[in-house]
């Protein structure tokens, strides 16, 4: 029975004899042969029960993001990486919570979870529809059709659903190639044709293939745009290829469908990512599909809400296309969720928790910025192989690299980097703590593929042999001319022997290794006889310049490479900045030269001094500015200052951390305030004040002059008399101040800065921290710090200060950004207040940066005390053996896997060079590299006079450092005399 019901389930029962012999039956046929049929048969019989209804079913492969995923979490390697699934992580690697989520989380807690409407929740309806259209005439005429869908899947399910329900006549829908895998499996299982479009090319969108394909779509087709932020490319048209596309997509009756999970994301700014939008709907009056999608630019990734949004060319098409939504939306998931769309509707609805929203977006977009471009900068410091500019071309989260799937695997397989086997990567995986660590394994995976050309290993050993003329012993290589004329190098006895003569071999090992003469005739035919390596011949540049001949051979000398003494920090300073530091050196190291130069800096830098001011006298502007001036500072100009900067980060230096010089200084000693701005009025609180208008103008053009990897350093009293008032009573500055601060700090975020709080007199200091903390609470919550305060190590009060700073950080969840000095107001503050000997003062330092380094200060991060809140630090000091030992100890608790903070080290331009590229140094050793940057401040000369005086303050103040500088300086000089 069994076999008869199997017979007629294939077919084959037709012309066919069934013949009984014993318990078995025979059958032949001429449609089968009879070993399969034996072979059905037996499994036929082999069971009691029918076979199964899906036994036709095919297995599909899964999907490869979450593949990635789940390999990832299962590796127990601490080094592992994640640059796979699109989910944005903080410093820390850790999810984010966005503070605007935080916020509508309190706000809607105790509401209800009755089932919503079909078409979803109104409000969250009405509130992310008016951030695509509001103001668009399509939004004020009712011709948008808006329904809730579950994500971005969804929404492109409603609309392509709606399109049949619609009968648009639409057959077939062009997509990018590559794309997002949904939208092929989307489109197609809807029913529709999919064409695919080519989209990239040599690391950039290929605009000619696009165009040349979407020209053949007609009335009866979709495409599928990519609003912003392409994935997975990353790579979007600019706004005059957005506009040749739209004239095709108009000129053709073309329906355009976007997908938008990015709006906000990509940019920071949610007007600017949905330009394209508007401009096809508004400006071209097309009907189009908006995809969107909030578990990106909200974080709600597990809450699957988004939104669809159809416009229409009026108001009773927008009414019946809106039913046809909701007939959609019923035959899939009968109505959507409620949790995710009443957060979304509160953060989007509630104008406090929209203004922080809109810097969360910012907080995201700038850090993923960031990441690119040290990524970058880090490719480029290694000289990776390659043209790697294009990820700093590219937009978004996610990115193409260009490497090879062997790469992939590697890079998986023996670094514990995990990426889709597409090349593409998820920007947002990256931080400070990870990604000189990619870059480092990405370039080792690069290099290891280019390194089976033989082509690299000759270059590699001929480099070797020209390198070889600064060591100190002796060897001497025959040096010949192949049949092609290349120059030919003997390898020594040294070197692996390759010949195939067992002669030369035994010849070759025998030979003394310290000290080889190999000398072979001018005119022998047989110069395979040796083994020999092509080189190239450069008779000025390598050890050619050694050669001694005789008349029966020739030979070169060359030396055998050695384990070369450590070079000089100072080696990399240029000759002209050296002769300019050993002067300024000179002085400052000399009391009774140093004395005089600081009686007439006070007095140019006093507002009562008898001089002209300093920028209008053309005798002491020509002595003091190209010494002093530039040695210390970064510029008169824009342009003087950037060109210092530029030159800075050529000699190595992560960038710059930059400050504008405007200052007051209050002074204990004879109780007043000096510096430009003192004079200002401060008579009453006005609401404007034109002092604090030209400190924001000013700080805003610091800003403007910083450049990948630079930072701004703030002096707040430099905004005048009613801000230093405010500091002096211990209270919150002018509102003016504070929208100012507010400004400069959204500015910053945007462009991926931190912004550094200088500290001041002691006199300011307790109103300065108190804005800084406040500043923490409302720009450090994603996980890192965008504003630092500065916390000096020479004022017994500091480390309660800074406990009382991290409970502030512990209860208000938000980053505490840690800048550590020991001090350089000790002419002006109070004598008291700081430590008596410099021994105490460096015991403190050290006390701070290594207890942060080890997460345990006070009873934070103690066995039994509170946990230690989030803090990033950077480590400004002058002090060598602070500055090492700080640097250790973070190298050896990243290896051993113990917890740590993020650091960065900072010394002032003109001062402590030994220190600084000591620090550069360290980047070609088997460690993480340490990011290393040069203070400078900026301004006219007379306004920097102050921050002149305090540099030699300081150098008179650090006696022995000063000594021990000038000397290494010396010897760097006489060294390459």
């Amino acid at each position: 029975m069994h076999l008869i019901k199997y017979i007629s389930r294939v077919g084959i029962h037709r012309r066919m004899r069934l013949v009984n012999v014993g318990q078995t039956a025979l059958f032949s046929t001429h449609y089968a042969s009879a070993s399969f049929v034996k072979s059905k048969f037996a499994a036929a019989m082999s069971t009691n029960s029918p076979s199964s209804f899906f036994s036709g079913a095919k297995f599909i492969p899964p999907d490869p993001i979450f593949e990635v995923t789940k390999r990832y979490l299962a590796d127990k390697d601490p080094r592992k990486v994640n640059l796979g699934q699109g989910a944005y992580r903080d410093e820390n690697g850790a999810p984010w919570i966005l503070p605007s989520v935080r916020a509508a989380t309190e706000l809607i807690a105790g509401c209800g979870h009755e089932y919503l409407p079909i078409e979803g929740l109104s409000t969250f309806r009405e509130e992310a529809a008016k951030l695509v259209f509001g103001g668009t005439s399509a939004w004020k005429e009712d011709r948008v059709a808006t329904c809730q869908s579950i994500s971005g899947t969804g929404s492109l399910l409603l609309a392509g659903m709606a399109l049949k329900k619609a009968e648009t006549g639409i057959t077939k829908v062009f997509i990018t190639d590559p794309t997002w895998s949904n939208h092929d499996l989307l489109f197609a299982s809807m029913g529709y044709e999919v064409v695919k479009i080519p989209y990239f090319k040599n690391g950039e969108f290929d605009h000619d293939s696009f165009i040349e394909v979407l020209k053949t779509a007609d009335n009866r087709s979709a495409v599928v745009l990519h609003a912003c932020a392409h994935n997975p490319t990353g790579c979007d048209p600019t706004r005059e290829q957005w506009k040749e596309i739209s004239s095709i997509i108009k000129g053709n009756g073309i329906f355009p469908i976007f997908d938008s999970a990015y709006l906000g994301f990509n940019s920071g700014s949610f007007d600017e990512d949905a330009w394209i939008i508007r401009y096809m709907v508004e400006d071209l009056g097309l009907e189009a599909a908006v995809c969107m999608s909030f578990a990106k630019s909200m974080g709600l990734y597990g809450e699957r809400i988004g939104l669809v949004a159809c416009v229409t060319k009026s108001a009773e098409s927008a009414r019946a296309l809106f039913s046809l939504l909701q007939n959609s939306q019923r035959a899939t998931v009968s109505n959507p969720p409620v949790y995710g769309a009443r957060l979304a509707a509160a953060v989007l609805g509630t104008p406090e928790i929209a203004k922080q929203w809109a810097q969360d977006l910012i907080t995201m977009s700038s850090r993923i910025l960031a990441m690119r471009k040290k990524l970058y900068s880090e490719l480029l410091r290694l000289e990776t192989p390659g043209d790697w500019s294009h990820i700093v071309k590219q937009n978004g989260m996610f990115g193409y690299t260009g490497i090879s799937t062997p790469q992939i695997v590697a890079l998986e397989e023996k670094h514990h980097v995990y990426m889709a086997n597409t090349s593409r990567i998820s920007l947002a995986g990256l931080n400070d703590g990870n990604v000189e660590y990619f870059a480092k394994v990405l370039d080792e995976v690069y290099r290891d593929t280019k390194s089976q050309q033989p082509r690299r290993e000759r270059e590699r050993l001929a480099n070797r042999a020209r390198s070889s003329v600064a060591n100190r012993r002796i060897v001497r290589y025959h040096w010949s001319t192949g049949v092609d004329g290349t120059p030919l190098l003997l390898v020594p006895a040294s070197a692996p022997c390759q010949t195939k003569s067992r002669t030369a071999q035994m010849v070759m090992g025998s030979l003394p290794r310290s000290k080889v003469c190999f000398t072979t005739r001018p005119r022998c035919r047989h110069h395979n006889r040796w083994t020999m390596i092509a080189a190239q011949a450069d008779t000025e540049k390598n050890a050619l310049r050694q050669t001694r001949l005789s008349s029966t051979s020739r030979h070169i000398t060359a030396e055998l490479p050695s384990t070369p003494e450590p070079a000089s920090p100072l080696a990399a300073l240029p000759t002209s900045v050296l002769w300019r530091s050993i002067f300024i050196n000179s002085i400052t190291s000399k009391p009774y030269l140093l004395r005089p130069s600081l009686w007439v800096l006070s007095k140019l830098s006093n507002p009562g001094r008898f001089m002209p001011s300093i920028d209008n006298n053309i005798l002491l502007k020509w002595i003091l500015k190209p010494t002093f001036y530039k040695q210390f500072c970064a510029g008169e100009t824009g342009a003087e200052t950037q060109a210092t900067m530029k030159h800075l980060k050529d000699m190595g230096f992560r960038g710059t951390i930059l400050t504008y010089a405007k200052e007051i200084v209050f002074d204990h000693a004879t109780g007043s305030q000096h510096g430009l701005g003192v004079n200002a009025s401060d008579c009453a609180e006005t609401p404007w004040c034109e002092s604090i208008e030209a400190w924001r103008v000013g700080t805003l053009n610091t800003v403007e002059l910083l450049g990948e990897g630079d930072q701004l350093a703030v002096k707040l009293t430099g905004a005048g008399a009613l801000v230093t008032k405010a500091f002096c009573e211990k209270r919150m500055p002018p509102q003016q101040m504070i929208d100012a601060m507010d400004e400069i700090s959204a500015k910053c975020k945007q462009r991926g800065a931190y912004i550094l709080v200088d500290a001041e007199s002691q006199h300011f200091q307790w109103g300065i921290a108190m804005m800084s903390i406040d500043l923490m609470r409302r720009y450090n919550t994603d996980g890192y710090a965008v504003i630092y305060n500065t916390y000096q190590a020479y004022l017994k009060s500091t480390p309660d200060t800074l406990a009382k700073h991290l409970t502030a950080a512990a209860e208000n969840n938000f980053t505490l950004g840690l800048k550590l000095v020991r001090g350089a107001y000790l002419a002006s503050d109070e004598r008291c207040l700081i430590h008596d000997t410099k021994e105490n003062t460096d015991d403190a330092y050290n006390c701070i940066a290594q207890g942060a380094l080890k997460q345990q200060i006070g009873d934070f991060g103690a066995p039994n005390g509170r946990p230690f809140p989030s803090v990033n630090l950077l480590l400004a000091s002058h002090n060598k053996e602070s500055v090492m030992t700080a640097h250790h100890l973070h190298q050896a608790r990243l290896q051993a896997n113990l917890p740590t903070v993020p650091v960065k080290f900072a010394q002032l331009q003109g001062m402590s060079d030994e220190v600084s590229f000591g620090l550069l140094q360290l980047k070609n050793g088997p460690n993480s590299a340490p990011e290393v940057y040069k203070c400078s401040t900026w301004g006219t000369l007379g306004e920097c006079l102050a921050y002149l005086v305090r540099r030699a303050l300081e150098n008179r103040d650090a006696a022995s450092r000063t000594r021990d500088e000038y000397a290494a300086l010396k010897s760097e000089a006489w060294r390459r005399l």
